[in-house]
């Protein structure tokens, strides 16, 4: 009985060892740097907006977070890095709307399935807006002359398979007519080529189209959102006009799929928290991001509705992973 007793109480206690050294050791995280990356180039909106939360997070991080670019293949490098990064909580991770588009149109795109989400952080609504001498002087004119003459206004896309591209033709499916798209290397010479009458129609996130407005080089439209956005709030909505498509360009962190529970809590709490002060909420208003918070919970089947919507979008005007 002495015997059996004896290794009963080591059994016990190796058990308790390793239940001890393990909440120890990440009851210390973060121990050292965490990598927080960026795949898209410095300077960009996604990456403004990264460093910016790196330095108010640190505050609950021990001041660990950096940020890295980590660019090339449209994305496709960096988020494939940071996703299959070891799943300790050392690598974050920016996430955007591409990794819900991307997979559907280009072959061997990582997938947001690679990953654990923290938090969705903000979200920037597609916004559809013409030259300021244009004939069309609201929605519900565009849309008349549209359905009238299928394919002949011309939209300016930032690029095949794109959020804009695929935005446009959810509502023109919606509405019951088709438009003739013209890609450009991004937004901002997309709307350049709007505001300078060479298409009808300019496609953008809402902040991404301040300037040319304010400059009355555009007139705002349509605002693919549920609610009036606070940079547009004399602008309809599409839900308003009973056409409910929503396209919105959204940022969010995520770490690799399997990161520790305690870890991703440690990281919750603390971007949570970085939301919250008085400074950050200044940031998303000079940003002219739609600043929201969406947890583990809510951010988890939020980017798997994206993902769906967009895969729906994409086979529905015929594009094809290539």
């Amino acid at each position: 009985m002495r015997r059996g007793n004896l290794w009963i109480c080591i059994f016990c206690l190796v058990i308790f060892s390793i239940a001890w050294g393990s909440n120890r050791a990440w009851g210390k995280y973060p121990e050292r740097k965490i990598k927080f990356v960026v795949p898209m180039a410095p300077g960009g909106g996604a990456d403004l907006l990264a460093r910016a939360l790196a330095k108010y997070v640190n505050v609950y991080l021990d001041g660990k977070v950096y940020v890295e670019n980590i660019t090339g293949g449209g994305g496709a490098i960096g988020f494939r890095e940071g996703g299959k990064a070891t799943p300790d909580g050392y690598t974050l991770t920016m996430l955007v709307t591409t990794i819900t588009i991307a997979p559907h149109v280009i072959k061997d795109y990582p997938t947001y399935e690679i990953y654990d989400p923290i938090c969705i952080l903000a979200q920037d609504p597609m916004l559809i807006t013409v030259p300021t001498e244009s004939q069309f002087k609201t929605i519900q004119d565009l849309i008349a002359f549209a359905k009238a003459n299928p394919g002949k206004l011309t939209a300016a896309i930032s690029g095949i398979g794109g959020p804009s591209h695929l935005g446009m033709a959810a509502f023109g499916d919606r509405i019951g007519t088709q438009f003739t798209y013209v890609p450009y290397k991004g937004s901002a010479p997309a709307l350049t080529a709007a505001a300078g009458k060479h298409v009808d129609i300019g496609t953008s996130t809402c902040s991404e189209a301040t300037a040319l407005v304010q400059g009355k080089k555009l007139r705002p439209l349509l605002v693919l959102e549920s609610k009036r956005s606070r940079l547009f709030p004399d602008v309809p909505t599409s839900h308003e006009i009973n056409h409910p498509v929503v396209i919105n360009f959204w940022r969010g962190i995520a770490v690799p799929k399997g990161t520790p529970k305690e870890v991703k809590a440690v990281l919750v709490d603390a971007f949570h928290k970085a939301m919250e002060e008085e400074e950050g909420k200044k940031l998303f208003e000079q940003v002219g991001l739609e600043r929201v918070y969406l947890g583990p919970e809510e951010a988890g089947p939020w980017i798997k509705n994206q993902n769906d919507f967009f895969k729906h979008i994409a086979t529905k005007v015929g594009l094809q992973p290539q």
